[in-house]
């Protein structure tokens, strides 16, 4: 299989992801080599496979106790499975504590509008400013629901978040239900934002390059 090629020793059964984004991600982590990288929703460790093989050490978030039992978990990933209320900021406060930077963040855990804006906010709001360069990464920004929850998430009131695109990788119409009763959707994309340890300059816009192709897409499914 293809996948055994490109993607060796990871998950890809699963993987809810396009070839693109799987590809963008693969290339992403490969550019940046982020030393410590947290995962927000687990799934069925896709992406989590593949972040282990760039990252020294991962952190990964979920709420369903049954994750661990779906992939053999990488040993340099600790996996946190635990109730949502305050998961992904006790996570921070426990890495801050031990002086631990992060590099990289995907967010892919609840996919309604607000709670995709509370993992944003609650990765990027912290007592104290980033130590090193961070980049999130934000799956299915394509998605109407989850585009608003990335898009309303108090980016600008964080003076470290240098700059944010919804439009990384952009999404496509997905076939959803049975193949006798199929229904179109979209999803799929990666947003994403980068913060720096220093204070940027000047306002901050969301660059949203592929609104139009979005909007199209959107207009096709209704």
């Amino acid at each position: 299989m293809l996948d055994d090629v490109l993607y060796p020793g990871v998950a890809t059964g699963n993987w809810a992801m396009l070839p693109a984004e799987k590809m963008a991600l693969t290339g992403l982590l490969a550019r940046i080599k982020p030393r410590h990288a947290l995962e927000i929703g687990t799934y069925f460790g896709g992406s989590l496979t593949l972040i282990s093989q760039f990252a020294e050490k991962v952190w990964a978030l979920d709420i369903d106790p049954d994750v661990p039992n779906r992939f053999k978990v990488p040993e340099n990933v600790d996996l946190r499975i635990a109730q949502p209320e305050g998961l992904v900021g006790n996570m921070l406060n426990e890495l801050e504590e031990k002086d631990i930077a992060l590099d990289f963040v995907l967010i892919d855990a609840d996919h309604s509008t607000e709670g995709v804006r509370r993992d944003i906010e609650a990765v990027i709001h912290r007592p104290v400013p980033p130590k090193k360069p961070m980049m999130i990464l934000m799956h299915d920004a394509s998605n109407p629901g989850c585009r608003e929850g990335m898009k309303t998430a108090s980016w600008a009131a964080c003076p470290y978040v240098h700059s944010v695109d919804l439009d990384f990788v952009p999404g496509q119409v997905q076939t959803l239900g049975s193949p006798d009763n199929p229904y179109y959707e979209v999803w799929g994309g990666f947003g994403m934002g980068y913060l720096l340890p220093t204070p940027r300059e000047g306002e901050l816009k969301i660059q949203e390059n592929a609104i139009k192709t979005i909007n199209a897409l959107h207009a096709a499914v209704r």
